[in-house]
């Protein structure tokens, strides 16, 4: 008999030793790849894991790490699963922004997106990490019309151009980039293009990108700002 109850017992031992060394060790929570589950649920629930570890270690922090070999605001603009949101999404479980960082990696999946809880004194390898406080990204998209040649639809594209330069040239560390999509029109395109020649942005301020993951009559515009 007591060499029954000493094997359960010099098991747990053993576990207990185990779960206490992973726990000093990163984590991942999640990838994201394009086809994955919807973004929004997936962000949120990552949230919800990053909440509940922070509770057993309130040092530790949370790195949505992109895998991209582009610097971090194409990364970021690039994103299939919308990961600059993820602070957002943060903040419904009041979770400590300044526990939260944007994360660049060129050795993981090309396209995918890991969120990865980072203990204290434990490290990620990673090619860039900016704190996500540090991040700002604005998002201008029209949005679904019955059609979009009507006037409604137009008024919100012409809006959204002139925002987008005017944070272009309001901000000189801010990076633009314009998003093409599947069925987008070449016609509002070169309006977009006209315009931002019009009000002279150098075109080293801002790239085109081809994401083509959705349907969008008119291009999508967003602006990266990374703060010092």
């Amino acid at each position: 008999m007591r060499i029954i109850v000493f094997i359960p017992l010099a098991l747990c031992i053993f576990l207990n030793s185990v779960f206490a060394q992973k726990l000093a060790e990163p984590r991942l929570l999640g990838t994201w790849r394009l086809g994955n589950e919807d973004y929004g649920e997936f962000l949120y629930h990552r949230v919800e894991q990053f909440a509940s570890y922070l509770k057993d270690d309130p040092n530790g922090k949370m790195v949505a790490r992109l895998c991209s070999s582009s610097n971090m605001p194409v990364a970021l603009a690039s994103s299939d699963g919308f990961a600059y949101s993820f602070p957002g999404y943060a903040e419904q479980f009041q979770a400590p922004p300044g526990k939260i960082f944007f994360a660049r990696w060129s050795k993981c999946e090309s396209k995918s997106e890991q969120y990865w809880f980072v203990p204290e004194k434990s490290s990620l390898e990673y090619d860039e990490m900016i704190p996500a406080e540090k991040v700002r990204v604005n998002r201008l998209l029209v949005g679904d019309f019955e059609n979009p040649n009507f006037q409604p639809a137009k008024i919100v594209f012409a809006k959204n151009v002139k925002d987008f330069i005017a944070e272009l040239k309001n901000n000189p560390k801010t990076e633009g980039f314009i998003i093409r999509n599947m069925g987008m029109s070449d016609r509002s395109l070169n309006e977009a293009l006209r315009q931002l020649r019009k009000e002279k942005v150098g075109e080293k301020r801002f790239q085109i990108l081809r994401k083509r993951t959705y349907r969008s009559y008119y291009p999508e515009f967003m602006t990266v700002t990374i703060t010092e």
